[in-house]
Order: structure tokens, then C-alpha cells, then sequence
């Protein structure tokens, strides 16, 4: 699945190029980038411009700098939040395990039980938090004040991909590479809150892993998708409710004037939204796709079908439900493109762990003397800083991707969007 993933971003790379000669943008730089209206507007001073020594709305860079520095330290914040509400959903399948346990009809079922219900309740959350902050992203990055619109998009897109990150992969982290291995050993149980320790099944903790991707992947994609087709139609009405085209329409039915306008047909629709949520949507999935595929083999299957459905669904929304972007130049996808390579990159890791784990151990034994021998040892050690070098290798932001970010990576969508 890596090698499929790297030979996709090249082919992605071809792709990209053919299209920027074919519509005359593969030179295009944005070497005069217009100020942010919202920019302009907020700065309470003005200074001339270096090169061009024309006035130009100014806001001091230390300020700045010290907003940027409040907005990491707010990010890292909501971060320890996301591990937080992860300890609050292992205790809950800890507490829900014990009763289950102690009952002989549901004991077999115990476990499954547990982890599918805390795993739906741990996406409830994961959505929840991930949408309020979007919403907080985009305000902050508003507050730190960035002179351009590719700066502002950049900013956006890290603090919101880093945040989604850790939203979504860090219980599957958790059971993928930390759970059981702290439980101690009979007569020294490690505990937690005096609740013990979570430890593997028989078999490991890979079935479990995959119930969490099942859970998180598709929970997901069906609720997206329901958003996706009744969001512009509760918005649409609303919009022409709020702006009295409701009543007007009404009132031009009844005096018989039945003959609109194209306009103002494409008034009553809601703008559309930008292709922020599009982007951040895909990374992700391209993440469970990638990041754990040897748990869950079906995760392609998932995504193809999503994406199949998800086209249509896009088309028709593009088409009927919202209003036409504005078209904007750009020769590639800008910095999605990178954080698909830093994806690649760790997906390298977490495959080839747990297949040494699964190599280097005999499966189905909870012999942690087995399991973690000197060999494993020094293979996972090596293949760490294997990925160090490969994360920092590819995950490093092009000229092109510098000089031809698009646009419509957030600046549409964070503006009505959120």
C-alpha cells in the first residue's frame, strides 16, 4: 500500500503538470500579491512599501509574531483536550467492561461491545471538536493579522490539518502502539485512576484497531455526505428567507409573473463554500487509507466507493444546489500536496511495525518476552529514524508549491464556511 501511495503522488505530480502546460499556468508566480482586504482594513497605520515605495496599510511584525505565538500556544491547548476526552473514552470502556465481565452470557461479547460503543462515541466527538475548532482556527488566524492571501491560506491550513491529526489518529495510535503495553504482571497490575490498565485480547490488539477504523472511516464518510447534500439546501433556504426572496417569489406566482430572471435564480442559491472542506476531507481519508491498511485491508474498498458517491454528490451540489466560484489561477493544489508526502512518509513506519510485530512474533501468544526481542528492537529503532529522514525529505514545501498555492484552498470556504 506505500509503494501504491508513492507511485500515487507521482502520478499525481504528472497529472498536475500536464494540466498547468496545458492551461498555460506552469509559469505562473504571484509575484504581485494583493494585500487581504481584512488586512487593510484592520491596520490602524500605514507605511511605504519597500520596493514599490508606495503607502501601504502596515502592522508591526512583533505583534504579529507575539499573536502567532498566543495561537500555537491556544492550538497545543485544544490538542491536550483531544488526549483528554481519549483517556475519558478508555476509562468508559473500562468501566463498561467490568459489569460485562461479570455477567457469563455477555462475557464473549464483552469487549467488542465495549470498544464499538466507545468508539462511537469517541467519533461523536472527534466531529464536534474538530468543527468548533475550524471555526476558532479561522478567527485566530483572522487575529494574527497576515498581510496576503496565500500566507493567511497556509497558516489555516497547518493549524486546522495538525489539529485533524491528532483528532482523528490519536486513539488509533493509542491501540496500535501503546495499548497493553503498560498493563504490569499478576500481583503488579498497573493502574490508572485506580481503574487497571487496558490490555490486548489473546490475539492482539488488531481486531480491536480495526473496529476503530471501521467505526471512525465510515461514521464519517456517512455523515459527511449527509451534510454535503442537505447543507446547501437548508442554507439555500434560509438565505432567501432571510433576504425576503421567499415572500417575493411567492408574490410573483400569485400575479402570474412567472418569468425570472437567470440572476436572480442564481441568487436565491447559497455561495459556495470553497474547496477547503474538500481537501481536508481527502487528506484525511487518504490517512486511514494509508496510515493503517494492514489492519483494516478494507479501507480502499471504503474509500473508492465514498469517493465514487462523493463525486455525484459534489457535481450536483457544484451544479444545482450553490452558486458558481469565481475561477482562479493556480498550477497546483499548493500545500495539500505536502501534507499528503508527510503522510506517506509516517504511513512507512506504521506498516512496517506492525508487520515486524506480526514477523517477529508468534501470533496469537501474549509472550511480551517474544514479542519484543533484541532484533525487533533494533528494526524498530531503525525504521524510526528511517521515517525522520523520509518525513523531512518529502515533507518539505516546493517553489512550486510556494508560487502556485490556489486559492481556493480555504480562501472561499473559511470566509462563508465557518
Amino acid at each position: 500500500m506505500v509503494t501504491w501511495a508513492v507511485l500515487f503522488l507521482e502520478a499525481w505530480k504528472r497529472k498536475c503538470a500536464k494540466l498547468s502546460h496545458r492551461w498555460d499556468v506552469f509559469d505562473y508566480e504571484r509575484e504581485e500579491e494583493t494585500i487581504r482586504p481584512q488586512y487593510a482594513r484592520l491596520c490602524t497605520e500605514c507605511r511605504p512599501n519597500v520596493v514599490t515605495q508606495k503607502v501601504e496599510p502596515y502592522f508591526p511584525r512583533s505583534i504579529q509574531r507575539t499573536r502567532i505565538l498566543i495561537g500555537v500556544i491556544t492550538s497545543l491547548l485544544l490538542l491536550s483536550l483531544v488526549i483528554v476526552f481519549m483517556i475519558a473514552v478508555i476509562i468508559y470502556r473500562c468501566l463498561v467492561t467490568i459489569p460485562l465481565f461479570r455477567h457469563p452470557a455477555l462475557r464473549s461479547q464483552a469487549s467488542i461491545f465495549a470498544n464499538m460503543t466507545g468508539a462511537c462515541i469517541n467519533l461523536v466527538l472527534i466531529m464536534i471538536l474538530g468543527r468548533l475548532y475550524q471555526t476558532l482556527a479561522y478567527k485566530m488566524t483572522q487575529w494574527e493579522m497576515h498581510e496576503t492571501q496565500s500566507a493567511f491560506d497556509k497558516y489555516l491550513t497547518i493549524k486546522v490539518f495538525l489539529f485533524e491529526f491528532v483528532n482523528y489518529y490519536a486513539s488509533i495510535f493509542y491501540i496500535a502502539f501503546f495499548k497493553g503495553r503498560f498493563v504490569g504482571h499478576p500481583g503488579a497490575f498497573a493502574t490508572f485512576l485506580g481503574l487497571r490498565n487496558e490490555a490486548c485480547s489473546t490475539g492482539g490488539c488488531l481486531v480491536e484497531l480495526a473496529q476503530d477504523l471501521l467505526v471512525f472511516m465510515v461514521g464519517k464518510q456517512i455523515v459527511n455526505n449527509c451534510q454535503e447534500i442537505l447543507f446547501p439546501i437548508v442554507a439555500s433556504w434560509f438565505h432567501r428567507k432571510k433576504s425576503g426572496l421567499v415572500m417575493a417569489k411567492s408574490s410573483d406566482a400569485e400575479s402570474g409573473n412567472l418569468v425570472q430572471k437567470q440572476y436572480m435564480d442564481d441568487y436565491r442559491l447559497f455561495k459556495n463554500a470553497g474547496l477547503f472542506e474538500e481537501y481536508i476531507e481527502m487528506v484525511i481519508q487518504f490517512g486511514f487509507i494509508t496510515l493503517f491498511v494492514a489492519a483494516f485491508p478494507l479501507a480502499p474498498l471504503f474509500a473508492l466507493c465514498n469517493n465514487w458517491l462523493e463525486i455525484r454528490i459534489d457535481a450536483q451540489k457544484l451544479v444545482c444546489a450553490t452558486r458558481r466560484p469565481l475561477a482562479q489561477r493556480a498550477r497546483s493544489i499548493g500545500i495539500w500536496f505536502s501534507l499528503t508526502e508527510v503522510i506517506v512518509g509516517i504511513s512507512i513506519i506504521t506498516n512496517v511495525r506492525h508487520r515486524l510485530s506480526a514477523c517477529l512474533s508468534k501470533e496469537g501468544t501474549p509472550n511480551k518476552k517474544k514479542r519484543e526481542t533484541p532484533v525487533f528492537n533494533c528494526f524498530s529503532v531503525v525504521f524510526w529514524l528511517f521515517v525522520v529522514v523520509v518525513v523531512v525529505g518529502v515533507g518539505r514545501t516546493d517553489e512550486d508549491d510556494k508560487t502556485g498555492t490556489t486559492n481556493n484552498n480555504g480562501e472561499d470556504g473559511n470566509s462563508d464556511g465557518n
